[in-house]
């Protein structure tokens, strides 16, 4: 008789940076309730939207609260994953766009601000991660990327858009760096998260869903769907490129 236990698949185990709110909280959930243990990151203690996903009581989802945007803060990630043998999916999806404003009235402490939250985190997230997924058989990292890393910005947000076009260039640099581990992007336009609520107008949003063949902008569960196939033995080919996930836009 087979020994059941040698059989056995162990759980993939998941680190989903920003994971409370949006597509993160989406990504999250997907993965939950695929039976993975989910690692993620949070800022806010007080966001009600942690509370939702209730993970004080579920052994399999671990929060942790950092600041993306301390170096300190990232390094110490690496405490709360001591009793883990490995990670088999990487999600860099920590992001801002800090605030919308022209070239010409920004300034180098608003560049620097986007460059650190949108690239350097997940540069140093993955640094710090690396050992532990090359002892997984399939590791996988996913960066969440934007349109506007192809649009330049639409007038008000460059700044966001080139930190984005940077995670790109990270994504297809590392995918053939590491060739083992698979790297990923996914480039969404315009998703109905927090984000829209707090940096689009009415009018702005409006435009976007004009421009947009399908007619709406995304939804968060659309991209986690993505996220979730993309890290799977069925994408097993794909790594290096960016999707972009735009409507046809």
């Amino acid at each position: 008789m087979k020994n059941n236990s040698k059989n056995k698949i162990k759980k993939r185990i998941v680190f989903v940076s920003g994971g409370s709110r949006g597509i993160g909280k989406a990504i999250v959930n997907k993965f939950l309730r695929a039976g993975c243990k989910v690692y993620f990151t949070y800022k806010n203690s007080k966001n009600l939207e942690i509370k939702k996903l209730n993970f004080l009581n579920n052994k399999n989802l671990v929060g942790i609260k950092c600041d993306m945007n301390n170096l300190n803060e990232i390094t110490k990630i690496k405490k709360f994953l001591q009793k883990e043998d490995k990670i088999d999916v990487l999600i860099n999806n920590v992001g801002d766009v800090i605030k919308r404003t022209s070239f010409v009235n920004s300034d180098d402490k608003l560049w620097l601000k986007v460059i650190n939250i949108n690239l350097m985190s997940a540069v140093r997230t993955t640094k710090i991660l690396l050992k532990l997924l090359k002892k997984s058989n399939n590791g996988v990292i996913v960066n969440v990327s934007s349109i506007a890393s192809r649009t330049g910005g639409g007038g008000d947000s460059l700044h966001y858009s080139v930190a984005k076009s940077a995670i790109n260039t990270f994504t297809h640099g590392l995918a053939k760096e590491l060739k083992k581990i698979r790297v990923i992007g996914v480039a969404p336009s315009a998703v109905d998260t927090d984000f829209q609520k707090k940096y689009s107008t009415k009018k702005r949003l409006k435009k976007i869903i004009k421009d947009t063949p399908l007619g709406r902008i995304g939804t968060p569960e659309e991209i986690s769907e993505f996220v979730f196939f993309a890290s799977s033995s069925k994408a097993s080919f794909l790594s290096g490129e960016t999707i972009f996930f735009t409507g046809g836009r």
